[in-house]
């Protein structure tokens, strides 16, 4: 039913949500490039890795946001625009959202140096930190990594399954808390994020089920050329926002 409503939502609105993500990509190529090359010109080093740490955690975010509430517009039968890409940078939701996106963050890094602990006994420091690091800024394997002992291998692997798995459970905490915090601004972003764990609990099986369900379709979207990503993000931003409202709507339900 949710899969439903998500595909129902984005009818007529396929072209400009796709559009829309399009646009977040191109932006943040443009704005990454450009400080990169101002960061290189003064000669620092690690410069662009630092920059690209400050941006994703303080510029970046407020574009996935924007779409995730641009795909609540749709759930609720409201039209958007590619505009709406910046809604967040608007004073009053910049740092509310702010504050979600950088405790998600601690979060993840704070699951990544306890997961992978074992890995820091078994092969040393370097590789841990890379295991850590690599983990958070999305899925980069470093192969030379598990060139150690089969213990190493067989550990990571198990690491990285139940990274994966806990991780998403905080990236469903927060994305519920975002539209928390968006359809009632007065809640402070600690009780967003208690609400959100309360209204996710009883339902934890079902999420972690509904974002298995969307594997299908970034496999296909892989294998279109890495053109259908964009539609497979533009259903998932749906299907997250449909789960989202069915939540709430049974929520009042249940008060009536």
């Amino acid at each position: 039913m949710i899969r439903e409503t998500a595909k129902n939502s984005l009818r007529g609105f396929w072209g400009t949500f796709v559009l829309s993500i399009l646009a977040t990509v191109a932006v943040q190529a443009v704005v990454s490039s450009l400080f990169s090359s101002i960061g290189t010109s003064f000669g620092a080093n690690n410069a662009e890795s630092w920059i690209d740490l400050i941006l994703d955690n303080f510029v970046f975010f407020a574009f996935s946001v924007a779409l995730s509430i641009m795909a609540l517009y749709l759930v609720r039968g409201r039209g958007i625009q590619v505009a709406d890409i910046f809604l967040v940078f608007d004073k009053r939701l910049y740092v509310p959202f702010l504050l979600l996106n950088l405790v998600s963050a601690l979060l993840n890094y704070l699951l990544s140096f306890a997961i992978f602990l074992p890995q820091f006994v078994l092969s040393g420091l370097n590789q841990y930190l890379g295991l850590v690091f690599n983990f958070n800024r999305g899925i980069s394997i470093d192969v030379s990594m598990f060139n150690g002992s089969i213990a190493f291998v067989v550990g990571t692997i198990l690491s990285i399954i139940l990274f994966f798995f806990l991780s998403q459970v905080v990236t469903g905490v927060i994305q519920l808390a975002i539209y928390l915090r968006y359809d009632q601004p007065e809640l402070g972003v600690l009780q967003s994020i208690k609400a959100a764990f309360a209204l996710l609990r009883p339902h934890l099986g079902q999420y972690i089920w509904l974002q298995l369900s969307l594997i299908g379709w970034f496999i296909l979207g892989f294998l279109a050329l890495m053109i259908g990503m964009l539609w497979a993000n533009a259903y998932a931003y749906a299907v997250n926002a449909a789960f989202y409202e069915e939540l709430i709507n049974e929520q009042r339900a249940l008060i009536r």
